[in-house]
C-alpha cells in the first residue's frame, strides 16, 4: 500500500489521512501463513515534522486459525497500530534500521503491514477463552459433547493413596 505524501512534506506541522479498503498486499499474506479476510481496513495518518514523516497506522486484520485446545477452524480479529519514522533518503530498506527510507511522493506501508499482522497472530491460538478442548483419552471436543472418559490418576501418586495425616484419627483415650 502506498500512501502519497507530496502536500505533506511541503509544510512543517501538516498531516494528512487516508483510508485504504483494497486487498491485503501479498507480502502481508505471505508473512501471515493463514488466510486473510479481504479487504484490508486501515487507516494513515501522515504528518510532517520538519525532519521527518511520521505515519499512525491503525486497523485491524481477520485472519483464518485453528484452535490450539479444540482443532476447529475460526476467523480472529487483530487489531493493529504503530507510529513509524520516515526519512526521505536514498537507500533500500534495512530491517534494523530505526526508520524507513524514501524517495519520491510516495511511502510504501507493505514491510510494516506485513510485521505488525505477523506479529499480531497469537502463538496458540484458541476459539474462545473457555475453550475445553478435546477429551486427550477419545478425542472428542469437549465444546460441542461430553464424554465418559474417567480421569486417569496419574500413577505417581498411587503410593499415598491410604495415606492418612496423623491428626486426623480420632483419639481412643477421651
Amino acid at each position: 500500500m502506498q500512501v502519497r505524501v507530496t502536500d505533506v512534506k511541503k509544510w512543517v506541522g501538516r498531516e494528512e489521512t487516508v483510508q485504504f479498503r483494497e486487498p491485503w498486499p501479498l507480502v502481508v499474506a505471505e508473512r501471515a501463513e493463514a488466510p486473510l479476510k479481504q479487504p484490508a481496513a486501515i487507516e494513515v495518518t501522515v504528518r510532517n515534522t520538519g525532519r521527518a514523516l511520521l505515519a499512525e497506522v491503525h486497523g485491524e486484520a481477520e485472519i483464518s486459525l485453528v484452535c490450539s485446545r479444540c482443532l476447529t477452524p475460526f476467523w480472529l480479529k487483530l487489531p493493529f497500530s504503530t507510529v513509524e519514522e520516515f526519512r526521505e533518503e536514498p537507500g533500500p530498506y534495512e530491517a534494523d534500521a530505526e526508520y524507513y527510507r524514501y524517495l519520491g511522493d510516495h511511502i510504501d506501508l507493505d514491510p510494516i503491514l506485513a510485521d505488525l499482522v505477523a506479529l499480531a497472530v497469537p502463538l496458540a491460538p484458541v476459539c474462545s477463552a473457555d475453550c475445553k478442548g478435546l477429551c486427550p483419552h477419545c478425542g472428542v471436543n469437549r465444546n460441542e459433547a461430553t464424554c465418559e472418559c474417567a480421569a486417569a490418576a496419574d500413577p505417581r501418586w498411587e503410593a499415598l493413596a491410604g495415606w492418612t495425616p496423623a491428626g486426623s484419627e480420632p483419639d481412643s483415650d477421651a
